[in-house]
């Protein structure tokens, strides 16, 4: 890789090698793997740890899942902001999803410019069966297969089999958010995506992606990514 790390960066990321429920990974400021631990080759089916060096999210991972990483990034590197103790979807070994607690954060080099992303992610062991989470799981699963609907809370709580107010409740202390801003970050994930791709109107990104209008997806990619949809666009670099 090209990327100028500063100096002893790689020495100390083989520090995580051997941590078995602890991911690790270094990536450049346009998404490429510049390093990953075992532990993240492991989830990662048919390629070893030097195989995924030089890939991106979208070359390894399911889509649905490379686009959330995406946007994560995005949102680090276009505000300068860590991410801290981000709760999301993995894939363990063995293929199954788990929910594993993640930090990310940019390294930078002695002028101060990002050269990488770092990422650490534990994997919290929450078991299947623990209540209300497979109830979860259905309502995530919603919000992914209908975001561009008008999706209601009570939507949600229905595919989950519980009261909207048990809803809020479960989803806030298990994943940290709310149904509604769930729902909101989905659509921007999925926004960000057809932005980048520079083939559509922003309206018609609005639309597609279940917004009431370009405005209202303005404001959403901008207090999540802290960017603007048009300056996100012109931008040279997409992670």
């Amino acid at each position: 890789m090209s990327t100028e790390l500063p100096l002893g960066t790689l020495q100390l990321a083989e520090l995580f090698d051997g941590l078995p429920r602890v991911m690790f990974s270094l990536k450049d400021i346009d998404g490429r793997y510049i390093f990953v631990n075992q532990a993240f080759a492991e989830r990662v089916p048919h390629l070893t740890a030097s195989e995924i060096v030089g890939r991106t999210a979208h070359d390894i991972f399911e889509p649905e899942l490379a686009i959330s990483y995406r946007a994560q990034d995005l949102a680090v590197v276009r505000s300068g902001h860590p991410v801290r103790r981000q709760l999301e979807l993995i894939t363990r070994p063995g293929g199954s999803l788990g929910w594993y607690i993640t930090n990310k954060t940019l390294l930078r080099n002695s002028n101060g410019q990002p050269v990488a992303i770092i990422a650490v992610s534990v994997d919290e062991q929450i078991p299947a069966n623990q209540p209300g989470m497979r109830g979860l799981e259905m309502a995530i699963a919603t919000v992914h297969a209908r975001y561009r609907e008008p999706l209601s809370i009570a939507d949600l709580a229905q595919s989950a089999g519980m009261s909207m107010a048990m809803l809020e409740r479960r989803m806030k202390r298990l994943i940290g958010q709310t149904p509604s801003r769930l729902i909101v970050r989905v659509r921007v994930e999925e926004a960000v995506e057809l932005i980048l791709r520079g083939d559509q109107r922003l309206a018609e990104i609005a639309s597609e992606c279940g917004f009431t209008d370009q405005a209202a997806m303005s404001k959403q990619v901008k207090q999540l990514l802290g960017v603007s949809p048009r300056d996100l666009r012109g931008a040279q670099r997409v992670e």
